[in-house]
């Protein structure tokens, strides 16, 4: 990128641009408005930036967080003020929720124009999402006041917004854009007690199992973990974040969690102790604590704050996890504490769980069986793609029908467990890695509520992306309550549209399942693909499973 910007007699607007540029933003999404078209104008005009232009506050925020998950980086957005910001909320909690560093740039309304109808208190507001707040303060402090924004974005992994006032825009400043050296978390290794603790418990165990969570996604923590559990002959897992992690490795046992395999189920409950590594240990990943019954738990985390957040620990330990893991090999390799044995031999096979068409009722016509769906839908999709999905009753099965071989190929969107996130979200990551597919899977609810407009955006920016949307004309969640009571579903079911349809009109490719032979045309379709396509798959919403 260029910056063809002065450096003296600028105005506030170039010089916030210019700092994007310094904190290296390769992609800008937004939303214009009086409160911020200047500087947009300005990053893409004279500073050669990328701009990505949503149709809502709320999706320009979810791009970012795709691509800040995808790419690993600080994700930025901007957006107007007042109710632009309280469109954004939703999206600001979901960041918060997955610890998701994003600076939000965003308007405010001057202070002076007492009745402006626009105005709320944004403090206030943006405090209650759990996002933080940075106020860019006047002329003279603007530099450092974005140089804050980015560095408590990626210090405090959330979203940080950059609260930027309309009548500052044009204000001259002086001066050149500010960056923050980030300290270098990697280098904490630890040497305390609790160490000691956490190996004589390594030692005596029988059958250990390590668990690695998106916080210990790194190639250095991948192999340090590899090495860890080769000592140790401990099998590997992931937490749904970490999926893909350790994929090529023998003993490779997948995710943990409500989505694991029975063959992983069956090695986690005869394991005596866990040790995980970067890995919150959320309910979900712990099975409501039933998982962790009967066995000695050593957490490991970078930060003091995350330690035993969810769960009773035996030994939480703060320190690098690939340094950690490291650490521990090597000193239990000195004191020459033999194997565990837990994981020695060949690893046994996990076949997929999904199966066509077994064991459910015949189906009715214009509807194709879920699972036979998504078996053909994998084969046809090539094995390198990020996974993005939406949350509904389809997603486990979606994330045991497409594995992932890295962590960062997988784009969670429920982490306030919101449905309609996905598509925005899929957008930023397709966006982050144009060298390979992306793939949402959304439901027909989610994508009619969370940003069917943003299909226009898809085809804009000629996204290798594939929508497969999972169409039963119902909102899953609400059928099964209903169902589960032998009650009336009717009030859950929606006249969804024809998405193909819908999506030819807006410049992608359409395909609509009802039949097997539909199946094998969008089959075809993904394979010979030379812009995005939308899929969507009629199903029987008395017959799609939630695992």
């Amino acid at each position: 990128m260029s910056m063809n910007a002065q450096k003296s007699g600028q105005l506030v607007h170039q010089l916030v641009a210019r700092s994007l540029v310094a904190h290296n933003t390769e992609c800008l999404f937004g939303l214009m408005g009086d409160a911020n078209l200047f500087m947009v104008d300005h990053f893409v005009r004279e500073c050669g930036g990328k701009y990505v232009p949503a149709t809502s506050e709320a999706s320009a925020v979810l791009m970012a967080l795709g691509y800040a998950q995808r790419s690993e980086s600080v994700g930025v957005a901007t957006i107007t003020h007042g109710p632009a910001l309280t469109n954004a909320v939703t999206a600001l909690v979901e960041g918060v929720k997955g610890n998701i560093p994003l600076v939000l740039i965003c308007g405010d309304t001057p202070p002076d124009v007492l009745q402006h109808l626009q105005n709320i208190s944004q403090r206030e507001l943006i405090a209650a999402t759990g996002a933080g707040f940075v106020e860019l303060r006047k002329p003279e402090t603007a530099a450092e006041d974005v140089a804050v924004a980015f560095r408590r974005a990626q210090v405090e992994r959330r979203p940080v917004v950059l609260n930027m006032r309309v009548d500052l825009q044009w204000s001259p400043c002086d001066g050149d854009p500010v960056v923050h050296r980030i300290a270098d978390s990697r280098a904490v290794v630890p040497s305390s007690d609790d160490l000691d603790e956490a190996l004589g418990m390594i030692a005596s165990a029988k059958r250990p199992l390590i668990l690695a969570g998106r916080g210990a996604s790194s190639e250095e923590a991948r192999e340090a973990l590899v090495r860890l559990a080769a000592q140790i002959e401990a099998p590997l897992a992931t937490s749904l974040k970490g999926s893909g992690l350790f994929s090529g490795e023998e003993w490779n046992l997948g995710v943990v969690g409500g989505v694991s395999h029975p063959v992983t189920v069956d090695f986690v409950m005869q394991s005596d102790c866990l040790i995980a590594f970067g890995a919150s240990l959320g309910r979900h990943t712990t099975e409501y604590g039933s998982y962790l019954a009967g066995k000695r738990v050593i957490q490991i985390m970078s930060r003091a704050a995350d330690l035993g957040t969810n769960v009773a620990l035996h030994v939480g330990i703060v320190g690098d996890p690939a340094r950690t893991a490291d650490l521990m090999r090597e000193m239990l390799e000195a004191a020459e504490i033999p194997p565990s044995g837990f994981a020695s031999g060949a690893a046994p096979e996990r076949p997929s769980v999904l199966a066509a068409g077994a064991n459910r009722p015949a189906l009715g016509a214009g509807v194709v069986d879920f699972d036979t769906a998504l078996l053909k839908l994998n084969e046809a999709v090539p094995a390198d793609r990020t996974l993005v999905t939406d949350i509904g009753r389809f997603a486990m099965s979606s994330w045991q029908a497409f594995p992932v071989h890295s962590p960062r190929q997988f784009v969670h969107t429920g982490h306030f467990a919101a449905i309609g996130l996905g598509l925005p979200e899929a957008i930023g990551a397709a966006i982050a890695n144009p060298g390979s597919l992306t793939l949402l899977v959304t439901g027909d609810g989610g994508l009619s509520l969370g940003g069917l407009s943003e299909i226009a955006t898809v085809a804009r920016e000629k996204l290798d992306l594939v929508i497969l949307v999972c169409n039963d004309s119902s909102y899953g969640a609400e059928h099964i309550q209903f169902t589960n009571r032998s009650m009336d579903p009717a009030m859950s079911l929606i006249n969804s549209p024809d998405f193909a349809v819908v999506a030819e009109a807006m410049g992608l490719r359409g395909v609509t399942v009802r039949t097997e032979p539909d199946l094998e045309d969008a089959c075809r379709a993904i394979r010979a693909r030379s812009g995005p396509i939308l899929i969507d798959i009629k199903l029987d919403p008395n017959n799609v499973p939630a695992r």
